[in-house]
């Protein structure tokens, strides 16, 4: 397949590095020429090309630029009504991404994260794109929503992840001051993390609290400190903060 991406930052060196060595015929532009120039020394099949190139040749066609570059980039390029259109930029809407890519009708938005690199990125999209499960479908978890507005809570949910990477930093830190080899604190607290999410079913079952369950027993470790957390309105700040994003992203 021929894939090309508008927009060469953080997302799309992530993206390209999961695609590359794959069989496809990558096209990216030289926005970042550090990324780009390292990409397209890294791997074969990935090409720095124009915008013109790109939009002529590609089959599928990721939008990966700010917000406030959209119009000015898009509006100077002629699409074909075949071509798939998958943006990044959730600050643009579908109607506006019509009317910058027409002819093309296949259009969608998602919301990749660079972990996506290594595959485990939950993928939601709106609408449905058969050519974001054909290209990343195998190696990812694919949502298809309901309706554009909930990409907006998803977003939000996405400022977790600094969250919970603080409080591993603190249990990290606390965990160095009582061994003698620092740098298997890490070493443990990731595999310790890694192997607990890992063993739940990715299946919207409730595996969340059956989790919580079974590391709830009285008196032991677990629900010590997660009542001592509570206590000190960890739970509530979470909650509180979540909110404010949402306010923030005009989330009804």
């Amino acid at each position: 397949m021929k894939i090309g991406f508008i927009g060469t930052g953080k997302i799309t060196n992530s993206c390209v590095r999961a695609l590359a060595g794959k069989g496809h015929n990558i096209f990216i532009t030289e926005r970042n020429v550090s990324i780009s120039t390292e990409l397209s020394e890294s791997f074969d099949d990935v090409n720095v090309c124009s915008l013109d190139f790109i939009v002529s040749e590609s089959d599928v066609i990721f939008l990966a630029l700010m917000e406030n570059d959209v119009d000015d980039v898009l509006s100077c390029l002629s699409f074909r009504n075949d071509q798939n259109i998958i943006s990044f930029v959730l600050g643009v809407d579908l109607d506006r991404l019509h009317n910058l890519c027409a002819p093309a009708r296949d259009i969608a938005i998602t919301i990749p994260l660079p972990m996506i690199e290594h595959g485990n990125c939950p993928l939601p999209v709106f609408p449905k794109s058969n050519a974001l499960e054909k290209i990343f479908g195998s190696d990812n978890l694919i949502l298809e929503l309901n309706a554009e507005t909930e990409l907006i809570p998803y977003f939000a949910a996405t400022a977790m992840l600094s969250t919970s990477l603080a409080q591993l930093k603190v249990a990290k830190t606390w965990l160095e001051g009582h061994l003698n080899t620092k740098e298997d604190a890490e070493k443990y607290l990731i595999s310790l993390m890694a192997g607990t999410f890992s063993s739940l079913k990715i299946d919207g079952k409730d595996r969340i609290n059956e989790a919580l369950a079974s590391l709830a027993t009285k008196g032991g470790l677990n629900a010590q400190l997660r009542e001592h957390m509570k206590k000190e309105g960890t739970e509530n700040a979470l909650h509180t903060g979540l909110f404010h994003l949402g306010k923030r992203l005009n989330l009804n």
